[in-house]
């Protein structure tokens, strides 16, 4: 192993004085716009407070020494392909849902990945499920429900992990997109679609941004119709066949306690697009947000002109982030003297920062992206070793993934900086959107960590975690103005799970069409009898 740590340095020396072509390492970066140094991939190795230690808010280090093999890469081949630090947590079972307490915030990782690739395995694409107590049975003998619960983005594949976990469609009826790229809203289809063949009889409600307002180069036309709005509208109808082909079940529960722009405090009104009824499951209601808003006074404290939702004692408010087009947002959700924010994909930024220190009160729980420096990503993606500019195509893949972080994200040491500013410190800070390995999440803290060279800040599972799939938090408030307890557990599931327990609504309205063959040619089906089959499947 020792010989093939010289040789990776050997490898960066030789790249940096030129790779075939006649590019060099630097060169790959400022082509794309994103210098190494403007992407923070560095060391902070001064400007420390009196005593050693950064103070609470940071300081921006009078001296930057970038290194160029920051992760000592090759490493460990096996570190690659597995993220250990979950088998050290205690598990958490589906059958575990009802133990909500009633003074506890639950937070559920369902999907985390960075789209490196259509997917990995061990992660989804993003999603978050944010749960209060206490937890409610249901009044016609199901399985029951949180209080109150949430989606914060819903990314291809997690529908899955929903089911795996007990989690049915019926608790899935609050979405927060943080924006709408593939990645985080994907499984809105499955979740809208087969909703109401299971447990949730009432429409699906889907918070998100307005239009962007960006001018279309082209100038026909000026702008798009790019906002949550039109997003709605629009997915409704595309849907419309597999609505109508399903609606031979019954949809609408006239019992459902139509809820109104007051009650939840939203800042439209809750009507669904289309003309489907506001007590029908394939309703669709967009709650539209001022993205622009960032909830905060001249003093950087929230001001809660930014409210989204409002309801059973909780707060969610929303803010612009830097991602990819206008319009992306982070999210806060408070509820009983608890907080977690989401910012969901974003370059590091200011905002954010504010947000998290919160009028001084800090926040419990801070999740942000974070992504791998480009030579690393695309050294992950290219199944190498180590980054090998000698390797055809590799460079241009570089300048793709700087181009990318330029447009969209946060690498690892710019997310340590940012870290450092944030004043009180998150009792718990969560990294999303990574690929997580061993080798990757270890790379990645000690990025963070040269944010702080003298101090203990921040720990490794305590302070600072980075998330993946069935991670669990319950947070629930310490005693006598003692910090928050946050418990983290790792979700123990069967990969051959069927549809998780759910809640019954009775009486439901009767169906759309008349029989399960209403909508059929029936000319050529074969029916049961003595002959062909039997009726009962058997």
């Amino acid at each position: 192993m020792r010989e093939l740590r010289n040789e990776s340095r050997t490898v960066v020396k030789r790249t940096e004085d030129g790779v075939p072509g006649g590019v060099s390492r630097r060169d790959v970066f400022k082509v794309s716009g994103a210098a190494l140094g403007g992407l923070a991939l560095g060391t902070a190795t001064a400007g420390t407070a009196a005593g050693g230690e950064l103070p609470a808010t940071g300081q921006t280090p009078t001296m930057q020494q970038c290194d160029e093999n920051g992760c000592n890469y090759p490493v460990d081949p096996e570190s690659t392909q597995r993220y250990s630090y979950p088998d050290r947590l205690r598990k958490f079972t589906p059958d575990m849902q009802p133990d909500l307490a009633d003074d506890e915030m639950r937070i559920t990782f369902l999907g985390t990945a960075f789209p490196t690739s259509p997917g990995r395995r061990a992660q989804q694409l993003m999603s978050i499920f944010v749960e209060v107590g206490p937890w409610l049975p249901d009044p016609n003998g199901g399985f029951g429900r949180a209080t109150d619960s949430f989606v914060f983005d819903c990314g291809a594949g997690v529908i899955a992990n929903y089911g795996a976990m007990g989690i049915s469609l019926g608790r899935m009826d609050k979405i927060f997109l943080s924006h709408l790229h593939g990645d985080h809203m994907s499984d809105l289809t499955p979740i809208y679609c087969f909703g109401p063949a299971y447990d949730r009889h009432w429409p699906l409600y889907v918070w998100g941004q307005s239009r962007s307002g960006v001018e279309n180069p082209s100038g026909k036309p000026k702008y798009y119709e790019d906002g949550l709005g039109d997003f709605c509208k629009h997915f409704r109808e595309a849907m419309r066949w597999h609505t109508e082909a399903f609606s031979f079940l019954p949809t609408g529960f006239p019992g459902y306690d139509i809820p109104t722009q007051q009650d939840w405090n939203t800042p439209v009104p809750l009507q669904p697009v289309g003309d489907d009824a506001a007590n029908d499951a394939y309703g669709l209601v967009p709650i539209e947000l001022d993205w622009t808003k960032t909830g905060l006074d001249a003093n950087g404290n929230p001001d809660y002109q930014n409210i989204a939702y409002r309801n059973n004692g909780v707060t969610i408010t929303h803010f612009p982030v830097i991602h990819d087009r206008k319009g992306s947002m982070g999210y806060k959700l408070e509820w009983n003297g608890l907080s977690v924010i989401y910012t969901s994909d974003t370059r590091p930024e200011t905002i954010s920062i504010k947000q998290a220190h919160n009028g001084g009160k800090g926040v419990d729980v801070f999740i942000h992206e974070m992504i791998l420096p480009p030579e690393l990503l695309a050294m992950k993606n290219m199944g190498l070793t180590f980054p090998d500019y000698s390797v055809p195509g590799f460079k241009e893949l570089v300048a793709g993934a700087a181009a990318v972080e330029a447009s969209s994200h946060t690498p690892q040491g710019a997310f340590g900086y940012l870290l450092s500013q944030i004043d009180p410190r998150p009792d718990l800070t969560v990294i999303a959107h990574f690929p997580v390995a061993d080798d990757s999440v270890a790379c990645a803290m000690n990025s963070v960590r040269n944010h702080f060279p003298q101090g203990r800040y921040p720990k490794f599972g305590k302070d600072i975690v980075w998330s993946t799939d069935l991670m669990v938090l319950k947070v629930k408030k310490g005693w006598n103005g003692r910090p928050p307890r946050i418990e983290q557990f790792s979700g123990e599931v069967s990969d051959y799970t069927y549809a998780a327990p759910g809640n019954a609504s009775s009486p439901l309205s009767p169906p759309k069409y008349p029989s399960p063959t209403a909508q059929l040619d029936t000319t050529n089906l074969i029916r049961p009898g003595a002959d062909t089959y039997c009726a009962n499947g058997y």
